[in-house]
């Protein structure tokens, strides 16, 4: 776990550690706002793929090998204990930070025993995680702090699905008041506060998918316990329009197998002579030889025939060649 970089993450206006104690205050402009984050998703000079570059402290963004989020496929295992959430009627504060819109709120969770305090929960349009390469359309975060041991994050994530009925209570506590925060920067309160009996129903009847990642905003910081809600819940049609066009596109990219290689190194490698074998995807049957899952990449050249005989786990059997395209400049 790299608490070294996240303990200087107070300068990072990031999603995943906004009101956590063991940072800085949450910061407000002069006219009493929301201070809106720095990093984004769809620019190139802020998204996630430069994302180690806006601050020194990211840095587990570019070379973490248990990054968040990654596709939940069946080597994640189920947890042998399920999160109890205690959470008090309260009035909330709703928040439009530019990266995302959040509820602050307090609670009490226990984990296997441990104690922790719930902050804030927030919204990520498309989901972050893929469950056997599907993805949702809506996901959100509860993010919890240790109350033992501060430096201990959790993150109970909760996936929506798209209904002809009804929203799930979570949804509609707060779906009168997402027009109010529409511009970024911007709050309001929620007198009623959140109803999370859908929440807890849900978690009682689910399997939770359990694994140690990472923050999914920067700093990326690693050592964050994940803890999945398999089924989803319902979000109107209405609501997800509302939502989506506040909060926008905001989910990083899948990352690799947890222990794998950084998918920005995997990247910085692709069509090189080093890049990462192909693996599960294609084998590739060449003229001189056959490069299978558990081989290296092989070295091809220019005007040499091959057949690729697999493709996503499906038979098949393309001829193909090698060729070189020039750039013009």
């Amino acid at each position: 776990m790299r608490y070294s970089s996240f303990l200087f993450a107070s300068t990072a206006s990031a999603t995943c550690l906004h009101g956590l104690s063991m940072f800085a205050k949450r910061a407000e402009n002069a006219e009493g706002g929301v201070k809106i984050g720095t990093f984004g998703y769809n620019n190139a000079a802020n998204g996630p793929f430069n994302w180690a570059t806006l601050a020194v402290e990211n840095e587990a963004c570019k070379i973490g090998k248990n990054q968040s989020p990654i596709n939940v496929d069946d080597s994640v295992k189920v947890a042998t204990d399920k999160p109890k959430l205690n959470i008090p009627e309260q009035e909330v504060e709703f928040e439009n930070l530019g990266t995302t819109i959040e509820v602050i709120v307090n609670g009490t969770t226990t984990v296997a025993g441990s104690e922790f305090q719930l902050v804030q929960f927030h919204m990520h349009t498309p989901s972050e995680h893929h469950l056997n390469g599907e993805y949702h359309p809506l996901e959100v975060h509860m993010v919890h702090q240790g109350v033992a041991d501060p430096t201990q994050l959790a993150v109970v994530a909760l996936m929506f699905q798209v209904s002809a009925g009804e929203s799930s209570s979570i949804i509609k506590s707060l779906s009168s008041s997402v027009a109010a925060i529409s511009t970024p920067g911007t709050k309001t309160a929620i007198p009623g506060g959140i109803d999370f009996s859908d929440v807890l129903a849900k978690i009682e009847s689910s399997d939770i998918l359990q694994y140690s990642g990472s923050l999914t905003t920067p700093p990326c910081a690693e050592g964050v316990t994940f803890m999945i809600v398999k089924d989803p819940l319902d979000i109107s049609v209405a609501d997800f329009n509302a939502i989506k066009s506040v909060v926008k596109f905001n989910a990083r990219y899948i990352q690799n197998n947890l222990g794998g290689a950084n998918m920005l190194e995997v990247g910085t490698l692709a069509g090189t002579a080093g890049a990462f074998p192909v693996s599960g995807n294609a084998t590739l049957e060449l003229s001189n030889g056959t490069a299978t899952e558990d081989s290296a990449s092989p070295v091809m050249t220019p005007g040499q025939k091959f057949t690729v005989t697999e493709l996503h786990g499906q038979p098949t059997n393309i001829a193909a060649v090698v060729a070189i395209r020039k750039r013009k400049y």
